[in-house]
């Protein structure tokens, strides 16, 4: 559905949407009890033709419609079992006994079975998906290897010179620029987050007019980085007094410069944002926080059974859990340390939401299991406060466990583990998936000539370029050292050539400052197809042949794993 569309066209779209799944929900319904008659073989003769009739009639309507209302995951793999079973359909001996017996027609026939029964999942993911994608370039598509415009940088009342230095330097990175004047300053419309640079002279009027954009129009302020000449205590002091969230000092080191951008940025998303499961047996309160926090920009699973508690946290993987203390025959303090029982759930931040007013009774709850105890009635606003500051703590508590200190990217092992996660969807899904490996070249001699703090600045300056460049649903680990590891989902090998090679042109076209001169350095990379190997770790390892045939044939680029 086009996000940018008026709202009452959106309604309409939307509603159209649901009455396509209710519909689909029945369809599968009665494809599920037509497969269940075929897989017991309770029919023979016509009966049983009709029933393979039936089912084809169903997968083409599935295929011919479900990706009008956006599950084309769903429609792709109804046509593939339509085309499965569509020679069996056309055979003339349909209905007699020999059909029954040939091996030829019932080995199709139970591959098209086995390949229905994941059909509903297919309607559910795809809900779960465009419920992750919220948010991103209005919900719209975006095809394979083409960038998330995530972060829009304006910049606003600099010298033209500057401007237009900042300008060519930042866009190598993926971002989004925007050259404005002060008075014609303006956010919250635009896509992704924004980051506002300005120098120390403009800095003032810049941050009063940002506050003015957002004290009318409710928008969160973006952060606002500064470009000084002095760098020293009373400046900095007068600079964070006025306003700046950052101080960059000049002469400008635009690979610094970046990292500095894109981890405001990050902040600023990972601070309004997240996933929270609500346990609460009054429906009605449920139906109520969810619409308030999902309107705040967060994902809510709301739940009112007790028993079914466990497996919606091993699917939803929320950021935090709001949970009341009384649920009719339930404890929530019980549920709480029964929670707690799985080594995985310990770290949890769990938040009671009771009417309890007795302080001793509340801390002997928070002494089973919990985090925070909030009494209610609680407002709207404190509600969406105490999730933002909840869900940013846990993030970056969980950021420590699985990213890499030096670049924010994916450890080596926690990529690894990934890798294998994508090998099992591809497999599960039928979708065509990519791996890469990359390594800078000659880098020993960068940290040779220019020392490791040179280096560190030009892994950190790749893995940022990574991050803006890529898509928000592609995975990006260190690997170790100078080498990266990258999972591009749903993205074919001839896809994921171009848009890393798009990558290594931009990344040799990144300055480093030294004492010595600017520094440019190069990237070569290679690339397999994740669902063509026995496992994962195969596609890794034929995506790292792949990297070291191009670096044996001249470096600055990517190559492709071709099967022997």
């Amino acid at each position: 559905m086009d996000g940018n569309a008026p709202a009452g066209v959106a309604d309409k779209l939307a509603r159209l949407r649901l009455s396509f799944r209710k519909k689909a929900e029945g369809e599968l319904d009665l494809l599920a009890e037509v497969v269940s008659r075929l897989s017991r073989g309770e029919q023979a003769g016509s009966g049983r033709a009709e029933d393979i009739a039936s089912t084809y009639g169903i997968l083409h309507r599935l295929a011919g419609s479900a990706g009008t209302f956006g599950y084309t995951a769903l429609g792709n793999q109804a046509r593939r079992l339509e085309q499965r079973l569509k020679p069996l359909v056309e055979q003339d001996e349909l209905a007699t006994d020999d059909f029954n017996r040939s091996e030829a027609n019932t080995q199709p026939l139970f591959e098209v079975i086995e390949g229905i029964e994941g059909l509903r999942s297919l309607l559910d993911l795809t809900d779960e998906l465009a419920k992750d994608a919220a948010g991103i370039q209005g919900h719209s598509s975006r095809k394979t290897g083409e960038s998330d415009p995530d972060i829009l940088v304006i910049l606003c009342g600099l010298p033209q010179a500057e401007s237009v230095f900042l300008e060519h330097a930042l866009s190598n990175y993926g971002f989004s620029i925007s050259r404005r004047d002060v008075d014609s300053l303006s956010t919250g419309n635009e896509p992704g987050m924004t980051t506002v640079v300005t120098s120390e002279e403009s800095l003032p009027r810049v941050s009063r007019v940002l506050e003015s954009i957002v004290s009318a129009g409710g928008v969160p302020k973006p952060p606002l980085l500064c470009l000084g000449h002095h760098d020293d205590f009373r400046s900095r002091y007068a600079l964070a007094d006025a306003g700046a969230d950052a101080f960059f000092p000049e002469p400008i080191d635009a690979p610094q410069l970046a990292e500095r951008i894109e981890r405001l940025a990050s902040e600023q998303s990972e601070r309004i944002s997240g996933k929270i499961l609500i346990l609460d047996d009054d429906k009605h309160l449920v139906a109520h926080y969810g619409a308030v926090l999902e309107n705040a920009g967060f994902r809510v699973r709301a739940v009112s059974d007790p028993e079914v508690v466990l497996s919606e946290l091993s699917e939803f993987r929320p950021d935090i859990m709001l949970l009341d203390v009384r649920m009719g025959s339930y404890s929530g303090t019980t549920v709480a340390k029964m929670i707690r029982f799985d080594p995985e759930w310990v770290s949890l931040p769990i938040v009671y939401l009771s009417s309890e007013q007795d302080r001793h009774i509340q801390l002997e709850a928070l002494a089973k299991g919990a985090d925070e105890f909030i009494t209610k009635p609680v407002s709207d606003d404190f509600l969406v406060r105490t999730a933002q500051i909840r869900c940013y703590r846990a993030r970056q508590l969980n950021e420590l466990l699985i990213k890499d200190s030096l670049t924010g990217l994916l450890k080596h092992s926690v990529i690894k583990q990934e890798v294998e996660n994508e090998y099992a969807r591809c497999q599960r899904m039928s979708h065509v998936s990519s791996v890469a490996m990359l390594d800078l070249d000659h880098f020993k001699a960068v940290n040779d000539q220019y020392g490791h703090r040179t280096g560190d600045v030009v892994i950190k300056a790749l893995a940022n370029l990574l991050r803006n460049r890529l898509r928000s649903t592609d995975l990006i680990g260190r690997y170790g050292g100078e080498e990266f590891a990258v999972i591009l989902p749903e993205c074919t090998t001839d896809e994921a050539r171009k848009v890393l090679a798009q990558i290594c042109v931009a990344f040799a076209d990144i300055s480093f400052a030294t004492p010595d001169g600017d520094l440019s350095v190069t990237l070569s990379a290679g690339v397999a197809a994740l669902g063509e190997f026995a496992a994962g770790s195969d596609a890794l390892d034929a995506a790292d042949q792949a990297l070291y045939e191009r670096k044996t044939s001249g470096r600055n680029g990517v190559t492709v794993f071709q099967q022997v």
